[in-house]
């Protein structure tokens, strides 16, 4: 679209062709049998269009500005969906990861339940029921090595990466993402985003077909020069065209540009309205993302993890049930879960409100 646009540009800069008119026909003296060939020659060239050319040329300039700022936004939309998949990726990592930690954990409680029943510490129904857990944690992790697999195949489709490559996120899931001050993501979206600057050039080349319709009051002049040769002389001259506005002054394409110069701006106020409502929601998401992650990080996991952690001791010392210890560790993992989760989350969020702000996506 952009070759396009600039070669709209050569397009309205380029002069029209000459017109050349040719005739022939035989001739004959009114006394007398002479007769001959006649012909003539006339060369026209318009000069109405050098009035227009540079709104015209302004209008295919603007153009050119908005299909490239529209690239850029089709870009901006690229690498967010590319950040999305990526962070799907790593939360899916994290979560294959968690739980293959807790299938092994729950491995070493069945281990444990065995022994104490062998021993008769603790009732044979104890041992079902770990097992039930175990397949439970199994299938859990089996499901969601299926995920990962997807998530890496989607981003390999995007990548081009050939079939069969694994594909790993080296992304820290540890920390969270700083959302930057709403009046900062403002003042850059109203200066960079792409669809705002594209909406503006629309405005400068509806302005410029404006002046182009008002020029076109101004009637077209042609030069013409001619040669004639008839029977019994021969004519060289040159002339001078007018076009006679009798019937059309243009009133009517000038009021048609001239409100769709007024629907144009409108156009861009109301994309004006839009990106900044949308910075304010993609904000807040931003924001209560990161706050959201700091909380399980800090005043969920922690406790989860010690609780989980006690239970398990208090059960290998007679003091607790094994409902008691699947409970503990059903909890741990649900904090995981929705820590990662939460973090992934925020990632994305925050991906889009930079995506607004015009920063480039890691």
């Amino acid at each position: 679209m952009v070759a396009a646009a600039r070669g709209g540009v050569r397009a309205a800069g380029a002069a029209p062709n000459p017109t050349l008119e040719a005739s022939i026909g035989h001739g004959r003296a009114r006394e007398g049998g002479a007769s001959r060939v006649e012909w003539g020659l006339a060369l026209s060239i318009p000069l109405g269009w050098l009035a227009q050319r540079r709104s015209r040329i302004d209008t295919a300039e603007a153009e050119i500005d908005a299909v490239k700022a529209e690239a850029q936004a089709i870009r901006r939309e690229v690498l967010l969906q590319l950040g999305v998949l990526y962070w799907n990726l790593a939360y899916d990592q994290a979560r294959v990861d968690a739980l293959a930690t807790l299938e092994e954990q729950v491995a070493t409680l069945a281990r444990a339940v065995s022994l104490r029943v062998r021993k008769g510490e603790a009732r044979p129904i104890e041992l079902p029921r770990v097992e039930v857990e175990r397949e439970k944690v199994g299938g859990e992790l089996e499901t969601a090595r299926i995920s990962l697999e997807a998530r890496q195949a989607q981003l390999a489709v995007w990548l081009g990466v050939p079939a069969g490559r694994r594909i790993t996120a080296a992304a820290d899931l540890s920390a969270s993402p700083a959302p930057p001050d709403l009046e900062t993501v403002w003042a850059w979206t109203r200066k960079r985003h792409p669809l705002l600057a594209a909406a503006r050039a629309r405005v400068r080349g509806l302005a410029a077909e404006l002046q182009t319709e008002k020029l076109a009051r101004v009637p077209p002049v042609a030069i013409t020069g001619f040669t004639n040769h008839e029977l019994d002389r021969r004519v060289y001259g040159a002339g001078l065209s007018v076009e006679l506005p009798l019937w059309n002054w243009s009133s009517g394409k000038i009021a048609q540009a001239r409100a769709r110069l007024a629907a144009g701006e409108k156009q861009l106020e109301t994309a004006s309205l839009e990106l900044e409502a949308g910075v304010v929601e993609a904000e807040a998401a931003c924001r209560s993302g990161t706050r959201l992650a700091a909380r399980f990080k800090n005043a969920v996991l922690p406790p989860s993890e010690r609780a989980a952690a006690t239970v398990e001791r208090m059960y290998l010392l007679g003091e607790a049930s094994l409902l008691e210890v699947i409970d503990a560790r059903r909890t741990l993992l649900d904090a995981r879960r929705s820590y990662l989760g939460s973090i992934a989350q925020a990632q994305i969020d925050c991906s889009r409100l930079r995506a607004l702000v015009g920063k480039e996506l890691p």
